[in-house]
């Protein structure tokens, strides 16, 4: 009898504590309510699971797969974008000129799921990380989702537009500090004194207002001193290397910071009286408008990364 009694005990101690997670779990992975440590969810993730298809972040180029949990779609007038988090939406839209429209943003606790931002409540500044920001910004189904979170992990409950203001300010903060973290896991190199073009053979530290790179898959590095040089590159590797080249990443040098930028995420001036270490030059710029008065001013026109060709940069437009 006492042993059926314990039998009894114990199955009514693990049904309470099952239904406990069952009901938790609707706000907080168990992962999370085992440890009590917001680090326990798992971010990027690492999991073979497909969470979206879209490949990578047009602003930054991170793996939107990986990033899934802070993940946003939006529209504007260049068409559809799918970033890897607020702060890329906040930087393309201030780029672009341009609010998002139809804005999405994923669920960081259910990131197979996207609803509305609009509907979203966001966590700013808990203990659990974030993607490309100084300050996490996670977006959760309802308010008292968010607040189960927060009371927890700390932070503020706000709503989008809060968010996406927060976002927007770090911006000309964040990029130098974003900027040194890519450099100490290597994805930019500056290259050395020694270091040559791979299409012209000059230097490019020499040329720190124009000089460009590009890493492969294989863990190379491919240094340029300017874009003319890079796009004739990319447009025939063989010619240059003897070998086909995937790029994987691809940096430009902004010649009003002096810093790296991912290249897909910014507009380029061709065709205008703006000469760099080769000639004619694509001329890179954050901001749509500050290239478009570039081009009133020095002539040519404002094109994004892929449009770029070698025989679009030497035209005279």
């Amino acid at each position: 009898m006492k042993e059926t009694n314990l039998t009894r005990r114990v199955l009514i101690k693990g049904s309470l504590v099952t239904g406990i997670l069952v009901v938790a779990s609707n706000i907080l992975p168990v992962s999370v309510l085992a440890t009590g440590n917001a680090a326990a969810i798992q971010h990027p993730l690492k999991n073979k699971r497909l969470y979206t298809d879209k490949g990578r972040c047009p602003n930054c180029g991170m793996m939107l797969n990986m990033w899934a949990r802070t993940r946003q779609e939006f529209h504007n007038s260049e068409g559809d974008h799918s970033t890897c988090s607020i702060r890329c939406m906040a930087d393309m839209s201030q780029n672009s000129g341009e609010n998002p429209e139809n804005a999405k943003t994923a669920l960081y606790l259910h990131p197979e799921k996207m609803v509305a931002v609009g509907s979203a409540s966001y966590v700013i500044g808990s203990s659990a990380k974030g993607t490309m920001t100084m300050k996490s910004k996670l977006a959760f189904a309802s308010a008292a989702e968010a607040a189960s979170f927060q009371k927890q992990y700390g932070g503020k409950v706000v709503d989008f537009e809060t968010a996406f203001a927060a976002a927007a300010k770090e911006l000309s903060m964040s990029r130098p500090k974003i900027e040194k973290k890519r450099k100490k896991k290597g994805k930019i190199a500056d290259p050395t004194a020694e270091a040559r073009c791979a299409v012209c053979g000059m230097y490019p530290a020499r040329y720190p207002e124009h000089r460009c790179q590009i890493s492969t898959g294989k863990g190379e590095t491919h240094h340029f001193c300017s874009s003319q040089c890079m796009v004739s590159f990319l447009a025939d590797p063989k010619q240059y290397v003897n070998k086909d080249i995937k790029a994987k990443s691809i940096w430009v040098t902004i010649p009003q910071e002096h810093s790296y930028e991912y290249a897909m995420g910014l507009y380029y001036l061709v065709g205008s009286s703006i000469m760099g270490p080769m000639g004619r030059e694509a001329i890179p710029y954050r901001r749509k408008t500050v290239a478009e008065a570039a081009a009133g001013k020095h002539g040519g026109k404002v094109v994004r990364f892929k449009a770029l060709t070698p025989q679009l940069i030497s035209d005279n437009i």
